[in-house]
């Protein structure tokens, strides 16, 4: 633990004893820190603290808590409260020792049912004296260590009738086994067995006394679902609304009682839209919740369904499938997600889709099952406004008054989700650990398809795999409770990435790549000191001739946005004009669309990128009119890579205003000279372990020569082809094993 941080807490220490909120990922840390250092007294306080704290939230004890309170009872500082939550859960872990069923033992019994019933008598009160020596043991230890506190007269008590029990069940001993010698055949002493059933009643009687008067576990108290609502993190627009319709309808239902009747009732039909991850499911949940407590449904079950579960593959299945999940619905509610799935946009004459939404409707409205069931739609709010305005049917019974949208969670609600999931799990988050955790969600929110809470509950799951993980079962348990910094890290890859320094030629490209890392890196600083920034042009077109690097490079540019921070994923997605252009209206800027989604967070490379260029009619332009009116949408999140032919390049960016203004910055790759190819070629065949021989890269650089517009695949081909004849040769001339690497003008000159 850093000085600092030990001053910190130190300082802090007074006032979180007064009430303060305690800083419980610092307390631990500093805890561990005075146990190893020695420090008692600062231990004890720090482990008071955590313990007093964990014991009020939790109300049971885990393993870390008990191993606090052996910790301070071990230097007899156990405080009075904390001593008593410990004796209560030893003697709740008692009572339930004490609740023993006795056998009945009656005088028709046979002889072999007797001498059984009595043996198990005799384990059962052999059993129960030693657990109530040891709840003798209990109490009056706890008698002296509460003496001053106001449960000093119920343990006194309690300890008088542990006494009497001990003894009673002691004399119910001996009874059991003065019964037994008394049997004679299948028949015993009459006064034995009668003294034995008064001594079984007396015992019974005792221990029931004391179990009245040890502890209940507190029963958990099922909160009512607006409480449950209220805990939740963040929807504040949303608690108030749900709130405003619960008044609603109690002040509806108040006004029934009086003898008020209403002609219209409101519907009870919601739709919930928002994003991934942003409660709607356990809204709907809650809302079933709310209207079993008002009376307004028999029950509080949700029966979730979708398309799958809905629509049917022939004529007749889809109708039989909706009334099969409203009738389990009845009573509850059917909740419905991604509703919109149910009738596509593409759908032809054989989807089944509409009859879905139309036997739902009529079931809605009509019919055994109307009014009895509550329907609930989710999904994203875009499309679900489309769907429903497609189906007036369906849309008239979803008022706009009973649409809420989810937003998406702030950060800030984030890391309290964060903290709260880590909590339930019994972990702590320091407060690195709450910024890497922060980190980690930014780098996650790239597009609509972010999961928000979702996605934090999965995060704080690495991180608890990566915390067991990484330290094993011979962890300290202080530190079994801590999720740090180190567990939220991710590794970014960038050991396996080519460096810049590994490429042949391609000068002037290096040199442009260190001038926008650096770009970059000045801005973030000046940004980080409060200084204005200058804008970054990261859209580029790449030229050159096939084979110059121009796709390594864009590989090269993505891998360096990312580890600057600018991108979050700094994936390349390479398309051409086969995966953006379709034959049909509309279709291109949808694929056009989805290729940019695909691309978010990192580099969107289209490759020969001038085929867009085509004619009046061509749906080319309708994919340049989409990646040009999309890429501000989008901002930082992309960055887009255009690679071609130098001249076909230059009159696709003229011929766009749009596109030139965003495409500012132009790299041209000059055609590999021969040396360079070689260099290449000799390169890649070391990454396999291959030498060339002397002979064979002078042979290899005739061969390049020889071939027109000879590029770098060219040059790949031909080590390609060599270590392949080079295999070809050993395996037929039986050579020896040393020379398994070494690749010869033979194997250059000759052509597979």
């Amino acid at each position: 633990m850093k000085q600092i941080q030990i001053e910190q807490v130190q300082a802090d220490l007074t006032d979180w004893e007064a009430g303060g909120k305690v800083d419980e990922a610092a307390l631990l840390s500093y805890a561990h820190w005075s146990r190893a250092t020695g420090h008692q007294e600062e231990l004890i306080r720090s482990l008071t603290l955590l313990a007093t704290r964990r014991f009020k939230q939790k109300e049971t004890m885990d393993p870390l808590l008990n191993r606090w309170v052996k910790e301070l009872e071990a230097m007899n500082a156990l405080p009075a409260e904390l001593r008593l939550f410990q004796l209560n859960e030893q003697l709740r872990r008692s009572k339930q020792a004490l609740q023993i069923d006795w056998p009945s033992l009656r005088e028709t019994d046979y002889a072999s049912m007797k001498v059984q019933i009595l043996t198990e008598y005799e384990s059962k009160t052999s059993a129960l004296l030693e657990q109530l020596d040891q709840l003798h043991d209990e109490v009056e230890a706890a008698k002296s260590d509460l003496r001053d506190s106001e449960w000093r007269e119920q343990l006194e008590k309690l300890f008088i009738s542990i006494i009497q029990a001990m003894q009673e069940v002691a004399t119910l001993e001996d009874d059991t086994a003065s019964l037994l010698a008394s049997m004679q055949g299948n028949y015993f002493s009459r006064e034995a067995f009668k003294r034995f059933g008064d001594r079984v009643h007396s015992v019974k009687h005792i221990l029931e006394e004391i179990c009245e008067l040890l502890p209940e576990r507190a029963e958990e108290t099922r909160s009512s679902a607006i409480e449950s609502l209220e805990a939740m993190i963040g929807l504040e627009d949303i608690k108030e609304r749900v709130k405003a319709w619960y008044r609603f309808l109690l002040f509806q239902q108040e006004r029934e009682k009086a003898g008020f009747s209403s002609k219209h009732q409101p519907s009870l039909h919601l739709v919930f839209t928002g994003n991934p991850g942003t409660g709607k499911t356990t809204l709907a949940r809650l809302m079933a919740q709310i209207y079993f407590e008002l009376g307004l449904l028999g029950r509080p079950d949700i029966v979730e369904a979708d398309r799958s579960s809905l629509v049917g593959a022939y004529v007749g299945q889809t109708e039989e499938q909706v009334m099969n999940k409203v009738k389990e619905a009845e009573g509850g509610v059917l909740f419905i997600d991604e509703a919109y799935a149910l009738k596509r946009q593409d759908a032809n004459g054989s989807d089944y889709g509409q009859a879905a939404i139309d036997t739902l409707v009529a079931a809605m409205t009509s019919g055994e099952y109307a009014g009895k069931f509550v329907v609930i739609l989710a999904g994203y709010p875009e499309e679900m406004r489309h769907f429903l305005l497609a189906n007036p049917g369906l849309r008239s019974r979803f008022p706009e008054s009973n649409h809420y949208e989810l937003l998406n969670y702030s950060d800030d609600e984030l890391v309290a989700i964060g903290e709260k999931v880590a909590s339930e799990n019994n972990y702590v988050l320091t407060e690195e650990a709450k910024r890497a955790l922060l980190a980690r969600i930014d780098r996650e929110r790239v597009d609509s398809t972010f999961g928000n809470a979702r996605t934090v509950h999965n995060i704080l799951l690495d991180a608890m795999f990566k915390k067991g993980s990484r330290l094993g079962p011979d962890a300290p348990l202080d530190e079994m409770a801590l999720l740090t910094e180190t567990d939220f890290e991710q590794s970014n890859g960038e050991d396996a990435r080519t460096s810049v320094d590994d490429l042949v030629g391609m000068e002037k490209a290096k040199a442009e790549l260190e001038e926008i890392e650096a770009l970059i890196e000045v801005q973030k600083k000046r940004q980080t000191l409060g200084l204005k920034t200058a804008p970054v042009q990261l859209h580029m077109t790449l030229t050159g001739n096939s084979g110059t690097g121009k796709t390594t490079f864009a590989y090269l540019y993505a891998q360096m946005l990312k580890r600057t921070g600018y991108l979050k994923r700094g994936h390349v997605k390479v398309v051409s004009r086969a995966d953006l252009v379709s034959g049909y209206v509309g279709q291109t800027a949808q694929k056009t669309k989805a290729a940019i989604r695909d691309a978010l967070g990192g580099v969107l490379l289209i490759d020969e990128a001038y085929s867009l260029n085509g004619g009046a009619n061509d749906y080319g332009r309708e994919a340049i009119d989409t990646l040009v009116d999309e890429m501000p949408k989008h901002g930082e999140n992309l960055v887009v890579v255009l690679a071609g032919y130098e001249g076909p390049m230059r009159r696709l960016i003229e011929s766009n205003p749009g596109l030139s203004s965003r495409m500012k910055r132009t790299i041209h790759f000059e055609d590999y000279s021969p040396q360079q190819l070689v260099e290449i070629g000799v390169n890649y065949a070391r990454q396999f372990g291959y030498e060339l021989e002397e002979d064979a890269v002078s042979a290899y650089e005739e061969r390049l020569r020889g071939i027109v517009n000879a590029n770098a695949r060219t040059a790949l081909s031909v080590i390609d082809e060599a270590i392949a004849r080079q295999s070809y040769r050993l395996v037929k001339q039986d050579i020896d094993d040393s020379l398994i690497n070494q690749i010869l003008v033979v194997d250059i000159k000759t052509k597979l």
